[in-house]
């Protein structure tokens, strides 16, 4: 039975009377005899004896109009528990992105405080997921902004705004030759053994990075490492070759991060959103993560 159904044959039963029960519920007494004759019809029996002169209950309808109130009430709770989750959400906006990088967390933190200010009891999820992906988690609403690098066509259900460049870098060990090289390009990679990050989640990303390589006419291969792993070059002869984050020393003293002196291709770091967001905090988040860019 439609759910309105159940909230029209309770008010019919409190009120006994079709006109006024037509009158409270905003519908014509002909919809609502209907409605009466198709709940009756699938119950079995009759909800209401009705004359010319009156409407009462049946024994069998009086006991089907106390279960009916137990559905019609739980429905309610139901609905506004959903409405209650689904405002929390909204008032969370979500934010992904490799979020351990001091440049990026010095924006997203700035522009969260500047929000704040303006959106009392604005709540904020900040997600690291590192060196992936993240635009579909935008696109998918698992996140609603996305600090993201952006990799050759866009998607057009997304607006990204560039914040700045990111070069590419090695990590290795200080005894690699290329940890103390003078002067380091892309010619320095042919020949050397290279690990990455593991698939999952990083398409477009690795695609990149061969695609780079290979206009570089470097055709080392790369090993990825298994899901769940993190990135380290694992032995003294190889090295992390990617996006050049320099805080990923701090998983090792014996470790060395350098950029690539050569800057003709690099990463493009941008804030990222649904082009059709309607979320007032969401969009304030991305303008404050913009403005607070342009301040630097």
């Amino acid at each position: 039975m439609d759910i309105s159904y159940c909230n029209e044959l309770v008010v019919l039963a409190d009120c006994l009377s079709f006109s006024q029960a037509a009158d409270r519920l905003f519908i014509t007494q002909s919809t609502l005899s209907k409605h009466v004759a198709t709940a009756e019809k699938e119950a079995g029996f009759r909800i209401f004896d009705r004359d010319t002169t009156k409407v009462e209950l049946t024994e069998s309808g009086r006991a089907y109009i106390e279960r009916l109130r137990e559905v019609a009430k739980k429905y309610e709770q139901a609905v506004s528990e959903g409405l209650e989750l689904q405002r929390s959400a909204e008032a969370t906006i979500r934010v992904v992105g490799p979020l351990m990088n001091d440049a990026i967390a010095a924006l997203v933190t700035h522009a969260h405080t500047q929000v704040s200010a303006t959106y009392g009891g604005l709540k904020t999820s900040l997600t690291e997921v590192g060196v992936r992906d993240s635009c579909e988690r935008v696109v998918n609403h698992e996140a609603d902004l996305g600090i993201v690098f952006r990799y050759g066509k866009e998607n057009r259900s997304l607006r990204f705004e560039h914040l700045f460049s990111i070069p590419f870098g090695i990590a290795c060990y200080r005894t690699h030759p290329l940890a103390t090289k003078k002067r380091l390009g892309f010619s320095d990679l042919e020949g050397v053994r290279i690990v990455s990050y593991p698939l999952e989640d990083r398409t477009r990303y690795h695609a990149f990075v061969q695609e780079v390589l290979k206009r570089h006419g470097i055709d080392t291969h790369i090993e990825h490492l298994e899901t769940g792993t993190l990135c380290f070059p694992e032995a003294d002869d190889r090295v992390v070759f990617g996006v050049h984050f320099p805080g990923y020393a701090r998983y090792g003293t014996d470790l060395v991060t350098r950029p690539l002196d050569d800057t003709r291709d690099v990463f493009d770091v941008c804030v990222v959103r649904r082009k059709k967001e309607t979320n007032a905090g969401v969009l304030a988040f991305f303008d404050a993560i913009v403005e607070q860019n342009r301040r630097r």
